[in-house]
């Protein structure tokens, strides 16, 4: 089902259609997970314990657990806004930022390549050799308009946790035109599903910018802004920072009922900013 969802949200932009059931987080979920990133003043809070953090699913209290160790490899979509609003410049330096990611990343993590503009197009899957994502980077050439939408759509479906921690990294620097999906589609797909959703703008208006700061707070992530000079900091600071999450997991305690269960996430004795998704479907 994620692979034909996938293959549909990818040839979006030529006119195909797809199916109208979307993938669920979990079906009978007996384990809850959770990336969850803690802060405080703008750094992140570490050596924090299962017993530093509350969690309650429904209203009920959860007895959590951390995860670590191969449990933590990265499962990362790049999903890269190429459209001509990227040409000189600015695409070459999105280019070096492209490459210092895939530089910094495990051996052991999974790596998709989506580039968007009006077209989209899975240049880089998981099999791929890292040398074939440096080549795919450098060939890459400015065109065009945005799918911002579709984009989002398609890299969302691309994740997959079985690879490891999902995370969905988006760039992008213009409007939305064309797009066949709809933003209140691509959220539901986000809220039913165990990913992350990181987004850098270098705008900070806009409906686009107001989406992706909706689509990383339903999942727990975050929306950087940055000019284009920033792009490689910035891109490896969200890698770095997804790093430093926090993953957990419980058996639920409680009333198992079917559909939305709300997750609330706290840490105990001290002020901290958490970033979490906001819950789950059960059914």
């Amino acid at each position: 089902m994620r692979r034909l969802v996938a293959a549909c949200a990818i040839s979006l932009a030529a006119g195909a259609s797809w199916a109208n059931d979307l993938p669920v987080f979990s079906t009978e979920v007996e384990m809850v997970r959770l990336d969850v990133s803690v802060t405080r003043d703008g750094q992140p809070v570490k050596g924090l314990t299962a017993a530093d953090f509350e969690i309650r699913d429904n209203g009920v209290a959860q007895e959590v657990e951390l995860v670590g160790g191969e449990d933590k490899t990265v499962d990362t979509v790049l999903a890269l806004d190429t459209s001509s609003s990227l040409a000189g410049l600015p695409l070459g330096r999105l280019k070096a930022a492209a490459h210092a990611f895939v530089d910094v990343l495990h051996p052991q993590d999974a790596f998709s390549l989506l580039t968007f503009s009006d077209r989209i197009q899975a240049k880089v899957t998981p099999g791929d050799r890292r040398e074939r994502a440096h080549e795919v980077i450098e060939a890459t050439q400015a065109r065009l308009s945005t799918a911002l939408y579709d984009a989002a759509f398609a890299a969302l479906s691309l994740a997959d946790s079985a690879r490891g921690r999902p995370l969905v990294l988006v760039f992008s620097d213009g409007q939305d035109v064309g797009s066949w999906v709809r933003p209140e589609r691509v959220l539901r797909l986000a809220k039913e599903s165990d990913l992350v959703v990181y987004a850098v703008v270098t705008r900070l208006e806009g409906s686009e910018v107001d989406f992706l700061r909706e689509l990383a707070t339903v999942t727990g992530g975050e929306v950087w802004s940055a000019e284009h000079q920033e792009l490689k900091d910035i891109l490896l600071r969200a890698i770095e920072e997804f790093r430093t999450r926090y993953t957990l997991r419980y058996a639920l305690s409680g009333p198992a009922h079917d559909g939305w269960h709300k997750i609330e996430v706290g840490i105990k004795h001290a002020p901290a900013t958490v970033r979490a998704r906001k819950g789950y479907w059960h059914r």
